[in-house]
């Protein structure tokens, strides 16, 4: 009782915390440990081939950037990221007003666009897969036929077109959130504001850039920044395409870490991309958040 008396604590708040407590330990043992575990290893030599584990500070950093690998992954984790969030975004948006009017058609579509969403991501990898294909792909088939090649184009295979093509393939995976998302927040403007704006006399599109973005602010920020964590943190995708080949050209920063923790068994270095990968993911939706919320403020304003 005296200890309670010192903290100021009440037996009604020892009971809120008893409650609180499993909840707050499996925080700790999903998030805060695993986040920990992965800091300590990034500052050690742990590898199954060797068998240590040794402290040795920055060395896995070193690795990493000595790595003559590293300068393709980062670059194609730009291309990567920026165009897929792009993508998703802009098609998105047009995908989901679109949906947010009352067309009858509209009923369909969107239980339609949620098939790439409902459908696990290894079924719909093996599908664009055999799109791709060079030989038997029904893309190639259809280009051919439409003249535009002469020959099978191994999509896949092409060092120079592996990273949009795989591009394309998570567009059509993500895109399904996107535009459900904006079309439930667009349904949520009040039918007063956009009747308001009609009597002002403002034109479908006044009414989109002038009523119906800026009440798109939050929603836009939350799909962006998701869209930037699961691009970042994809592997699937590339993994289950092309495991970042050919010779590297598809390698990102997601399949770089687990080709180096899981492949080669250097779980130092590995632990420190993952490191830096986080670090990269926190800096980009930041920057992401401030731009966007500048823009918004200069809309109000």
């Amino acid at each position: 009782m005296t200890l309670m008396k010192t903290l100021g604590l009440r037996r009604q708040d020892l009971f809120g915390y008893a409650l609180v407590l499993p909840a707050m330990l499996c925080v700790f043992g999903f998030i805060v440990y695993p986040v920990g575990e992965v800091i300590r290893l990034s500052f050690t030599n742990t590898s199954l081939l060797t068998k240590k584990s040794d402290f040795v500070g920055f060395e896995s950093y070193e690795r990493v950037l000595e790595d003559p690998l590293i300068g393709t992954v980062f670059q194609n984790t730009v291309i990567w990221v920026f165009a897929t969030s792009s993508l998703v975004m802009l098609i998105g948006l047009a995908v989901g007003y679109f949906l947010s009017f009352d067309f009858r058609i509209n009923k369909a579509l969107r239980s339609g666009i949620l098939v790439p969403w409902i459908l696990p991501a290894i079924v719909s990898i093996a599908a664009w897969k055999w799109m791709y294909n060079a030989e038997m792909g029904v893309l190639n088939d259809l280009l051919m036929k439409a003249g535009i090649l002469r020959e099978g184009y191994p999509w896949l295979g092409e060092p120079g077109t592996v990273i949009y093509a795989l591009v394309a393939v998570s567009v059509w995976r993500h895109l399904p959130f996107a535009a459900l998302v904006i079309s439930a927040a667009v349904q949520a403007i009040p039918n007063t504001v956009l009747e308001a704006a009609t009597i002002d006399g403002a034109n479908g599109w006044d009414k989109f850039r002038l009523v119906v973005m800026p009440n798109l602010g939050y929603t836009l920020s939350v799909v962006g920044v998701l869209q930037l964590i699961w691009n970042m943190n994809d592997l699937l995708t590339v993994w289950g395409s092309t495991k970042g080949g050919p010779a590297g050209s598809s390698e990102i920063l997601s399949t770089f870490i687990y080709d180096q923790g899981f492949m080669s068994f250097r779980f130092g270095v590995s632990s420190a991309l993952s490191v830096i990968n986080f670090l990269v993911i926190l800096t980009a939706s930041l920057i992401y958040l401030l731009l966007l919320k500048r823009t918004w403020r200069a809309d109000e304003a």
